[in-house]
């Protein structure tokens, strides 16, 4: 047979004992929703659509003379209602609802309509909307339950059995099944009553609870969306789910709970966690696309907030209210733009602009490791800074002294080794700072002519100088080498150390053309670094080029120079992590046997054993820098005072060079804890708070009516501040959870009642609304969202809850009473519901013996010795059998 739902079934359950009117007809529950189905669409809340001003979700109207002068209900009277005449008659230009909307009224419905009006049409406003009564002292769930079985015929089920019953409430309260040690202990104390409480506690105490209760509430926050209308950018919102999962665990009231995510941030002195909280509506999709619209955009992310809320809390559609009145409950667009001026105030666009993090606002969050390493760094940096500044001042004398004798008369100032010189004038040799020599080999057809400084080294696409085993230096080792270089359209390698052949090892430098590149390779392309100048340099001049390299292992570690200047350069390649160490002889002239010949002149060549300073290149280059010595002091530029100062320092005290350092050293660490510092996206306000218009039939760009922040008229509103501000959003965010909205209580606890019965009292648990249907237990509602109000306990409802002996009946259901409510929507029986995907994996892991605690469960030992499991690179698990033994039995 047809599953019949209490809705289904309603009105014919009423006309049954209709003769001698046993059952009281409630307009709420059974004339509103036919009135809703049938006729709102024309005679609703959308002003736009309404036929004849004739609303029948509004007392006044439908008691009042319509557009016609007619009258569609007159209480008592049926002859003189012409809403009873339009739906029986048979004249097809006058019947209601039109045939062209396929919205026929069945025979039931007709009848109970007729039946309503005949005994006094008795109107009541939505039963959602109004006031929450104050609960019943000494009310409990079972009462309520029990009377509604009563007027069935019904009653309550056996409680289940104990071992059921621990891992039934087990499951629904944290996720995962209980243990056997937690079953044998529950059948054998000897008060089960009070062990099953027990019990309870303990599941409400487990850190699993808050997992438990976050998956829906992530759920509602779009938790599982991404920033995914253009592409699937970075979005890192861990933390606030790890406060989601807190604040359930720690018992926070819902009524903090919600107003620290909808306005944490807005909160006096707000803390990080509050702020952090603020995140729920942080969790709406994105767009980086590079031609969107950004008013467009940034208007789809505040209709995403609004329309969130109306179902989180409110239980409502109100999304349907964006583009015009909603059809079927009183919320208006008006109401809608007003509630969507609480959020139009986070200062975003509409294109995120980011791909690699999070877009702002967003507020960063050490871990107590993180902030005392900061503070660390933070002092050291202080101290190290304070140090360098007073040596600084201590070589002012000592540079004055040094441009009278060094720089004012020409000679060029020479950085601090380790340095090998080649002065390339006669032949290739040359000698270290420490006095040895290294002898160079003339090859080829190489010749000395006149250079940058005396003469230099010439080839012409043949010619090289050999020097062995010299520098051949590891990927992990800093070195920086300089030349004047005199080049050629040609091009080729003015000097490296390159092995030829299948290897291509080593490290070199190559001019494809003019334009300059840095080699270092362990093998090519696959493990190597390839650093690229931007431009092309001008041949037949010399011009001073330098490379350095930090030694990092990376390109970013390569900087190229000419004439003392930074060179903009590519990264081209960047995969290198093997040894660069080859027994190809350093060359001049050329790279190695099979590389490309120099065709240009090379001069004065060095080679440093570290990474040289920006200002230490300078000064190998001379000229300009050491001419503004000459200048008298007082009529030197600020900048030529900067630039001499920055040569002296870095080239002639090597204390203040290694102080800098130092610092330098204390900063990358610093910027390295910083980057490593989690953040997740927040809410903020903006300074100048945005104007916001009611979008005309939704339209970003259309704007009609300016209007204030506000919440819907039919709902009891936000008194005016006392300081005549206008309402923000922290004002939006105490209106959801004062003691008059009658909507959030509703809504929560029926969200809850749902988790642990597979349906909540209202099915229809996000519409509460004219469309939504009529709770299965209204005065339980009602009383359970009393109770929750009193001191909005998440933890005392829920075991209130499961304590009930409601909850704790048997499952099993004879075949009568499942043909006569198939739904358990008399709560007859116990509860009996598929599990949530995420605990059908969590119950599966537990049970192996392997749920693992770095993915967020606890640990279960197993009965036997366990393999080595270990959590793949796809979040899945590898076993490794041969190392433990099997872990399922």
């Amino acid at each position: 047979m047809n599953r019949l739902t209490l809705k289904t079934l309603r009105p014919f359950l009423l006309l049954l004992p209709l003769a001698c009117g046993a059952v009281e007809i409630d307009f709420a529950r059974d004339i509103r929703p036919i009135l809703s189905e049938t006729c709102f669409t024309c005679h609703g809340p959308d002003a736009a659509k309404r036929k004849g001003e004739l609303r029948l979700d509004v007392k006044d109207s439908a008691f009042g003379k319509a557009e016609s002068g007619e009258v569609a209900i007159v209480p008592g009277d049926l002859t003189k209602s012409e809403l009873v005449r339009r739906i029986i008659t048979d004249d097809k230009d006058d019947v209601m609802p039109p045939p062209k909307e396929l919205k026929r009224l069945k025979p039931e419905q007709v009848e109970l309509l007729k039946r309503w009006v005949k005994d006094g049409a008795k109107w009541t406003g939505h039963w959602a909307f109004q006031p929450v009564p104050p609960a019943a002292v000494g009310a409990k769930i079972d009462g309520f339950v029990n009377a509604r079985l009563a007027t069935e015929g019904l009653k309550l089920s056996p409680e289940e059995e104990p071992a059921r019953l621990l891992r039934r409430v087990s499951l629904d309260l944290t996720g995962l099944p209980p243990s056997v040690a937690e079953v044998d202990a529950l059948l054998a104390a000897p008060d089960r009553e009070a062990a099953y409480s027990a019990a309870v506690d303990r599941l409400l105490a487990s850190p699993h609870f808050g997992e438990r209760l976050a998956i829906p509430w992530l759920d509602l926050a779009r938790y599982g969306d991404t920033s995914g209308y253009h592409n699937d950018s970075l979005r890192d919102m861990w933390l606030w789910r790890e406060w989601v999962i807190k604040a359930f665990n720690a018992g926070m009231p819902f009524d903090q709970f919600t107003i620290e995510q909808i306005a944490g941030d807005m909160l006096p002195n707000a803390t990080i966690d509050q702020q952090v909280a603020s995140g729920f509506h942080r969790n709406v999709m994105t767009s980086d696309e590079g031609g969107l619209i950004e008013s467009e955009y940034l208007n789809l992310y505040v209709v995403d907030r609004v329309a969130t809320t109306g179902v989180t809390w409110l239980g409502l559609t109100v999304a349907c209210a964006q583009c015009h009145d909603h059809k079927y409950d009183p919320t208006s667009q008006k109401d809608f733009y007003q509630m969507y001026a609480f959020f139009h105030n986070v200062p975003e666009n509409g294109k995120d602009g980011v791909r690699d993090r999070n877009p702002k606002p967003f507020l960063q969050v050490p871990t107590p490791e993180q902030t005392a390493e900061q503070t660390r760094l933070d002092a050291e940096i202080a101290t190290g800074d304070k140090a360098a500044q007073e040596l600084a001042k201590s070589l002012d004398g000592k540079q004055a002294e040094w441009e009278k004798v060094r720089v004012a008369s020409g000679e060029a100032v020479e950085p601090r080794g380790p340095v090998v010189k080649f002065p390339l004038d006669a032949d290739g040799n040359g000698a270290s700072d420490d006095g040895k020599k290294v002898d160079g080999a003339v090859k080829g057809a190489g010749t000395f002519v006149e250079g940058a400084v005396g003469n230099s080294f010439r080839v012409v696409n043949d010619g090289w100088i050999e020097y062995g085993d010299k520098f051949g230096f590891e990927k992990d080792q800093p070195f920086s080498v300089s030349a004047w270089l005199r080049l050629k359209p040609a091009g080729g390698s003015p000097f490296g150390k390159m092995e030829a052949g299948g290897n291509t090892r080593g490290w070199d430098v190559e001019f494809h053309g003019t334009k300059p590149s840095f080699h270092l390779i362990s093998k090519w392309p696959a493990n190597a670094i390839h650093v690229q100048g931007q431009r092309d340099l001008p041949v037949d001049t010399f011009l001073h080029f330098t490379v350095t390299y930090d030694g990092s292992g990376k390109g970013a570690g390569v900087q190229l120079y000419v004439n003392g200047q930074l060179e903009k350069t590519a990264v081209v390649v960047d995969t290198l992590t093997e040894t660069i160490k080859t027994p190809e002889p350093f060359s001049i002239g050329r790279r190695g046997a099979a590389g490309p010949l120099f065709t240009g002149r090379v001069d004065e060549f060095r080679v440093y054993g570290r990474t040289l300073a920006a200002g230490e290149v300078a000064s190998l280059g001379a000229g300009a820098t050491m001419a503004i010595a000459a200048i008298p002091a007082d009529k030197r530029t600020p900048e030529q005072k900067t630039q001499l100062q920055k040569l002296f320092r870095e080239t002639q005290a090597p204390e203040y060079a290694d102080a800098q350092k130092k610092v330098a050293d204390l900063k990358k660490a610093k910027e390295a804890v910083d980057k490593a510092i989690p953040n997740t996206m927040v809410m903020s306000e903006m300074a100048k708070p945005r104007d916001t218009f009611i979008k005309v039939r939704g339209a970003y760009d259309q704007d009609g009516e300016k209007v204030p922040a506000g919440v819907p008229a039919f709902l009891p509103q936000i008194p005016p501040r006392a300081d005549g501000k206008p309402l923000d959003r922290l004002d939006f965010a105490k209106w959801l959870v004062a003691k008059d909205q009658p909507l959030t209580a509703r809504v929560t606890v029926n969200r809850w009642w749902a988790m642990l019965f597979g349906t909540g009292l209202v099915k229809t648990t996000n519409d509460f609304g004219s469309q939504g249907e009529w709770p299965s237990h209204p005065e339980l509602l009602d009383w359970l969202a009393g109770d929750f109000m009193t001191d909005w306990n998440t933890k005392r409802v829920l075991k209130q809850m499961v304590m009930s002996a409601t909850y704790r009946q048997s499952a099993r259901v004879a075949p009568e009473l499942l043909a006569r409510d198939s739904e358990n929507r008399l709560l007859a029986r116990g509860p009996r519901q598929r599990l949530d995907a995420e605990l059908i994996r969590d119950n599966a892991l537990t049970i192996a013996g392997i749920l693992n605690p770095k993915l967020g469960g606890k640990s279960i030992k197993p009965a036997q010795p366990p393999g080595t499991w270990e959590i793949n690179e796809m979040g899945g698990y590898n076993y490794d059998k041969s190392k433990g033994a099997d872990l399922y039995r």
